[in-house]
């Protein structure tokens, strides 16, 4: 039974990666709506609705181009759907939830230079706070290997399947037009406070690549996490959810003999897995950020209708 409860903070929900589509992503698709994701962000927003909220009134989606830099996205996207969520409910703050990718975008907003005081509370739902080692595979054009009787989750099926559209377009060179038309991939990567994340093997032996020496590293990530006290210092009451107990890439260990370790030329990776994740973000990296810290069993995409008894107990 739907909640008559009178929200006082309009919403504003942030879909995660490949949760917002339109022509501006994809020729042909429309207007902005969740594409394929919907399959599981319009059963969510239907939850959110039963707490009471009421869509386009009280709560409002942030679509956003997620093929950007994240800041791009936040100062183009997120900045409108406050604005506009403020307008017609004359309301002078909003509560953010952001899911995955979706609060990232959140953060940097609300650590920005131009964040407007108008957030109360961000909810953080599965967002890699600290990266994730799939996308550094992705990134430089390398292959996972999964373990035996481990399959490749949602997300992981997205990312491939627009991958291979972006290939398609631009088969010359493919790493070039990954990284020109879907830049925002780097800031997802590990960051310094993710940890050392490669394993190579040198002299019949296996050691981690030191963070420090690495080409390819997360300076978004690395500039939010080290100026994250400005949310306490703003005021912004924080709460992260993390999935836990789904087979989840800790590490990538390089599976060839070589002894030379060199960045970004296409490298095989064994995935080498811990359970303790959603499928797709480790909770330690979840849980970088300070705040109110739940943990929840399920998958990446689960975790959204197994928080409910949180969302209430925050957003009510």
């Amino acid at each position: 039974m739907q909640s008559h409860h009178l929200h006082s903070t309009p919403l504003v929900f942030i879909p995660g990666l490949f949760g917002s589509m339109s022509h501006v992503i994809v020729p042909g698709t429309g207007g902005w709506g969740f594409g394929i994701a919907g399959v599981f962000y319009e059963p969510f927003v239907m939850e959110l609705e039963s707490m009471g909220y009421k869509r386009n009134t009280t709560l409002f989606v942030a679509f956003y181009d997620w093929r950007q830099p994240i800041t791009y996205s936040a100062h183009t996207y997120l900045v409108h759907a406050i604005k506009e969520a403020k307008r017609i409910t004359g309301a002078s703050k909003v509560n953010l939830v952001g899911h995955s990718m979706g609060g990232m975008v959140a953060r940097a907003y609300t650590q920005s230079d131009y964040y407007q005081r108008d957030v109360d509370q961000l909810i953080m739902m599965c967002s890699p706070n600290a990266g994730s080692p799939a996308n550094y595979s992705y990134w430089t054009g390398g292959t996972i290997q999964y373990p035996s009787g481990v399959h490749p989750n949602v997300v992981s099926l997205y990312m491939h399947q627009y991958l291979n559209y972006l290939y398609r377009l631009y088969p010359t060179n493919k790493i070039a037009a990954l990284r020109t038309h879907f830049p925002s991939l780097s800031d997802m990567i590990p960051s310094k406070a993710y940890g050392d994340y490669l394993i190579v093997r040198e002299n019949e032996s296996l050691r981690l690549i030191p963070y420090s020496i690495m080409q390819v590293k997360n300076t978004f990530l690395d500039h939010l996490n080290a100026d994250q006290d400005i949310l306490k210092r703003r005021e912004i009451d924080v709460t992260l959810i993390a999935g836990i107990g789904q087979s989840t890439i800790q590490n990538l260990q390089k599976t060839s003999d070589s002894t030379t370790f060199i960045e970004g030329t296409g490298v095989m990776w064994a995935a080498v897995n811990s359970d303790a994740g959603d499928g797709n973000a480790m909770v330690s990296s979840v849980f970088v950020v300070d705040g109110d810290k739940y943990l929840v069993e399920g998958d990446h995409m689960e975790v959204l209708f197994r928080s409910r008894s949180i969302l209430k107990k925050k957003l009510t």
